[in-house]
């Protein structure tokens, strides 16, 4: 929203809205109006055209989550940019949130060891976690990027952010006539996938970083084909294109 704060009106606040609508999820939109208003209220604005009646929050419906099936995710992972496969494909093998791996530097990378270390700070829980990896995608990951630009603070995914994440997924859906789905969706597949392949409850809710096994059986346990891409399929993709 690119206006001076003294000048917004109820109406200018209603069409970011309705343009937030179209690009995010109802949820998303919320919090940004949010911190609009907390930004105006700190600035003084009175009356604070933010919480104005006429400003109307888009409704959050309760939908059934239907994670992609392989097929969908061949699909969509044929089409998207070259630069996004390899981190979307770590989305959907490790069921990492998107904000922990648009927070993931090479000091987290434990190549030897295939695996990841999330810092508390950057996991919903606020407790750290290792999230372990297949061989061949740490090969992959690795193979990104010469063991002499490794620093610790540098980003494992230059450029990976949430919003750039979303819209790559959206755009490789449209182009391969599928169902519109988001990076979420991958951990909601990734997870239910384990569930039903007989990975205990107590140690999925850890690999996923529930605070309770209840969450992960009541959020993330969806009935759908038990279906895995090879594993030569996914390497190939990410590594060649």
């Amino acid at each position: 929203l690119d206006a001076d704060p003294a000048a917004l009106t109820p109406a200018d606040v209603s069409a970011w809205v309705g343009r937030l609508t179209e690009e995010y999820a109802p949820g998303t939109v919320a919090l940004f109006v949010a911190q609009l208003r907390m930004i105006l209220d700190f600035a003084g604005i009175e009356p604070n055209p933010a919480r104005h009646r006429s400003v109307k929050l888009p409704s959050r419906r309760s939908e059934e989550i239907n994670p992609p099936s392989s097929a969908h995710l061949l699909a969509m992972l044929e089409r998207l940019a070259e630069r996004w496969r390899l981190p979307v494909a770590t989305l959907e093998q490790t069921a990492m949130r998107v904000g922990e791996l648009e927070c993931l530097a090479w000091g987290d990378v434990d190549v030897v060891g295939c695996r990841f270390r999330l810092a508390a700070v950057s996991t919903k829980t606020r407790q750290a976690r290792w999230v372990q990896l297949p061989e061949w995608l740490m090969d992959a990951i690795a193979d990104s990027c010469p063991l002499e630009d490794r620093l610790a603070g540098r980003p494992v995914f230059g450029g990976f952010t949430r919003h750039a994440a979303r819209m790559a997924m959206i755009r490789a859906c449209k182009l391969a006539g599928i169902p519109q789905y988001h990076p979420h969706d991958l951990r909601h597949r990734r997870t239910s996938l384990w569930h039903g392949q007989g990975i205990p409850v107590a140690e999925l809710s850890k690999r996923v970083g529930h605070a309770s096994a209840k969450m992960t059986l009541d959020l993330y346990s969806h009935v759908m084909p038990l279906d895995e891409l090879p594993t030569e399929t996914l390497a190939s993709l990410v590594r060649h294109g």
